[in-house]
């Protein structure tokens, strides 16, 4: 990616960050008398908004291992290729780097790890990575791949709506590590930048081997790789940690000049910050709403909103219901046993033309569809199951994106979807105006657009128009990384390290942007809506 960017775009980034640098001193609280050169110091979030401004990339900061930022840029045949960037900043001595955290699997894992302290009593570490590499390994592969299925999600975020076999999406860590050492050794040197970059790639679980644990102390902590990076394994904080392999992934050194007078910059800074306008972008956000995708017992709905296609009740007349079903019948009488085929054709006629009105006899109508579907994989008949699970489910792509509280959201916010979307009558119902309710759905990072509308009673769902499968597809498949017919659960959402939505409106028109976010429950963002 580097060598692709812009060289003005580059040199300006470079001159900032280095200006920040310049300043160390100021923030530096080590007694420098010894004239030890200090280590150039950069901050994180400022190298981000840097990074932002410089070349025109969208923040992205879904949870502790989403990327960082998303960047389009085009090459000189006009040629657009979308990186995934995860921003980091270390420095140049340490290699192992926190990229991924798994607290929600830690009751889940805590079997494998108990094993493994207990194998490795009184053991040498050759002998704890001997009798432990097995578990090793299958603990590294769940690992992998939820690390993966992270990893695919977000890119799936990033390609939006329009998804093409031929778009160029590329996923890379870019990092600076300051250094005041010899490039090549330990010795003092001048304090420098080092530009880092490094593929940000899906673990290979194919090709996964276990290099042992770290220390006979702490036998559940163990490295591993898949031959393109390596990685270790806190247990105690459920941490993945990969190997950056510094000195072999610089693109180019910066060299960085103390500031003699840092402290007369700063004052001349606090002198005239009145004046300044800090503000970052011209692209400014006017309105902005968050909320989870929980409900208040912290469920996902598992019969409506992102679960609409698991629905237990169809939505076709019951005219229609019989002509499937005898097209059903017709197609499977003569591939089937007479047993087995009475028995499917029974609990068909029972499922379709029976209702569950209460939540419980949803429940418990799911579950026994869940059974029935086990029955019919059994008879290894591909065509079978596809047909049986047209008729039991609703579309596999169905889904609307539920607003919650939705009388209150746009009694509160009317505009917020369009001039006067929704007007409400004495009996506090929606008269629904489809022209008034239709407005451009923008993913973000990829600026792909989609024609969404508000519906539903009291204005709760949104759905693409003319099919909700639109954003099914997308949303199901893709971000959520769901199996067909798999209900999203909070199992699910964790392993993600996605709860939550944002949609919001900017200064350049009056379009709704759409970005799947992590909320932290007890540290909830200053637009979260409940």
């Amino acid at each position: 990616m580097w060598k692709n960017l812009n060289k003005e775009k580059k040199d300006e980034y470079k001159r900032m960050i280095l200006a920040f640098s310049s300043l160390t001193e100021m923030f530096s609280q080590k007694n420098n008398n010894n004239n030890t050169l200090l280590t150039p110091i950069i901050n994180s979030k400022f190298q981000e908004t840097i990074f932002q401004k410089v070349f025109g990339a969208s923040a992205e900061d879904i949870s502790n291992t989403s990327f960082d930022v998303a960047l389009k840029e085009k090459n000189k045949k006009n040629q657009e290729t979308k990186y995934l960037i995860g921003i980091k900043t270390f420095g140049f001595s340490s290699n192992y780097q926190k990229v991924a955290q798994f607290k929600a699997q830690n009751d889940l894992w805590s079997p494998l790890i108990n094993t493994i302290n207990k194998n490795s009593l009184n053991k040498t570490k050759e002998q704890i990575n001997k009798i432990n590499n097995n578990i090793y390994l299958t603990l590294a592969k769940n690992i992998a791949k939820l690390r993966n299925q992270r990893i695919q999600s977000s890119i799936a975020n990033i390609k939006g709506f329009n998804i093409h076999e031929n778009d160029n999406v590329e996923a890379i860590y870019h990092v600076l590590m300051p250094s005041n050492k010899n490039l090549n050794s330990n010795t003092n040197g001048t304090a420098q930048i080092h530009v880092g970059e490094t593929p940000y790639t899906l673990i290979d679980i194919n090709n996964l081997k276990i290099i042992g644990c770290t220390g006979k102390s702490h036998p559940s902590n163990f490295e591993f790789t898949d031959g393109i990076h390596k990685y270790k394994y806190t247990s105690a904080d459920c941490q993945l940690y990969m190997d950056f392999d510094n000195t072999n992934i610089v693109k180019e050194s910066w060299n960085v000049q103390y500031a003699q007078n840092a402290y007369d910059i700063f004052a001349k800074i606090a002198e005239y910050a009145d004046n300044f306008n800090l503000e970052i972008g011209t692209n400014e956000i006017i309105e902005s709403y968050s909320w989870k995708i929980t409900n208040k017992n912290n469920e996902v709905e598992l019969f409506s909103g992102f679960n609409s296609f698991y629905g237990v009740g169809s939505k076709s007349p019951i005219s229609q219901r019989k002509r499937n079903l005898d097209k059903f019948k017709k197609q499977f009488i003569r591939e089937l046993d007479t047993i087995t085929y009475n028995k499917i054709i029974s609990y068909i006629e029972h499922y379709l033309f029976s209702e569950a009105k209460t939540k419980d006899a949803k429940i418990c109508k799911a579950t026994e569809r869940k059974k029935f579907i086990d029955f019919i994989l059994q008879q290894k008949n591909k065509t079978l199951t596809n047909e049986t699970l047209k008729l039991l489910f609703r579309p596999k792509n169905e889904l609307y994106i539920p607003i919650p509280n939705s009388f209150k959201f746009h009694s509160n916010y009317p505009n917020f979807f369009g001039d006067n979307t929704l007007e409400f009558d004495n009996k506090k119902n929606i008269i629904t105006n489809p022209a008034n309710r239709e407005f451009n759905l923008i993913f973000e990072p990829s600026g792909d657009s989609i024609k969404a509308y508000i519906t539903q009673q009291a204005g709760k769902a949104i759905e693409s128009v003319k099919k909700q499968t639109y954003l099914g597809e997308w949303i199901l498949r893709n971000v959520f990384q769901l199996e067909e017919y798999e209900p999203l659960t909070v199992t699910k959402l964790n392993e993600l390290g996605i709860n939550g939505i944002r949609l919001y409106k900017t200064s350049q028109s009056s379009d709704i942007h759409i970005s799947f976010i992590w909320i932290d429950s007890d540290n909830p963002p200053e637009d979260y809506f409940v």
